[in-house]
């Protein structure tokens, strides 16, 4: 399976990314704001970055005084610290990190209960874990089931990104599982704000489907932009993406 995984983004490098971006760069005022409302503060921190693709996030950090490393399964970033590994097996000693950050990586990890043990394990005690992860609590959560039992996806692999791209093992994540998996780990306090933006296609998958006409497509969007963020507030898990603050 990891194999799989990695040679999927070998192949399809586009997919590398996030609502923080990831091919052309990282959106800064959306990733401030979100450590603003979840209180994370990377100054000055040691940072590690599982799942990193191009280290999109790293001057980010080095930027307020932190260090980066990234991690990943396909080494594609050039000039930073980089590792190649597993992150069921991350290859560092206990403790050795103020922070860990997960953006849109563990949705594909295999053994999501070992991956949430190991940021545990190489977090230090006063450290953060910082989730992005989409959610499937919500109606493109059934779509998903819909698809991938009578709509010719395969299991884990449908998501209303993309034009309805497959993906290589799109676990359906949802609010519940992933405080579950994070409070067996061992993090005892977990905090997760909405997306927005995203409410439409939480919502309303159909918006991104390959045969939606282009002007109904919009005056979709421009309509879920509106509403979502209010939405988002009120049910985080109507967001496509949530965003996860993690302590132990």
């Amino acid at each position: 399976m990891t194999r799989a995984i990695q040679e999927f983004y070998e192949s399809n490098p586009l997919m590398v990314s996030s609502p923080f971006g990831g091919v052309n760069g990282l959106n800064t005022a959306l990733l401030e704001s979100v450590f603003s409302t979840l209180e994370i503060d990377v100054h000055g921190r040691h940072i590690l970055d599982v799942g990193c693709g191009r280290g999109f996030v790293r001057k980010y950090v080095e930027a307020r005084g932190g260090t980066y490393t990234g991690m990943d399964l396909v080494l594609s970033g050039k000039g930073f610290p980089l590792v190649q590994g597993d992150a069921a097996h991350l290859p560092f000693p206990d403790a050795s990190f103020d922070g860990v950050l997960c953006i849109d990586a563990f949705e594909h990890i295999p053994d999501g209960g070992a991956a949430a043990r190991e940021f545990r394990r190489v977090l230090r005690g006063d450290g953060f874990m910082f989730l992005s992860a989409p959610s499937y609590g919500n109606v493109a959560g059934v779509v998903k089931w819909g698809c991938e039992t009578f709509g010719g996806y395969a299991k884990d692999t449908w998501a209303p990104f993309r034009r309805w791209q497959p993906q290589e093992l799109e676990q359906p994540l949802t609010g519940t599982r992933v405080r579950r998996l994070y409070g067996e780990a061992g993090f005892a306090r977990i905090r997760r704000i909405g997306h927005g933006p995203e409410v439409g296609l939480g919502l309303f998958p159909w918006i991104d489907h390959p045969r939606m006409p282009e002007a109904i497509q919009f005056r979709l969007q421009r309509l879920a932009a509106w509403a979502g963020p209010g939405m988002a507030r009120v049910w985080p898990g109507a967001s496509l993406h949530g965003f996860w603050k993690m302590e132990p």
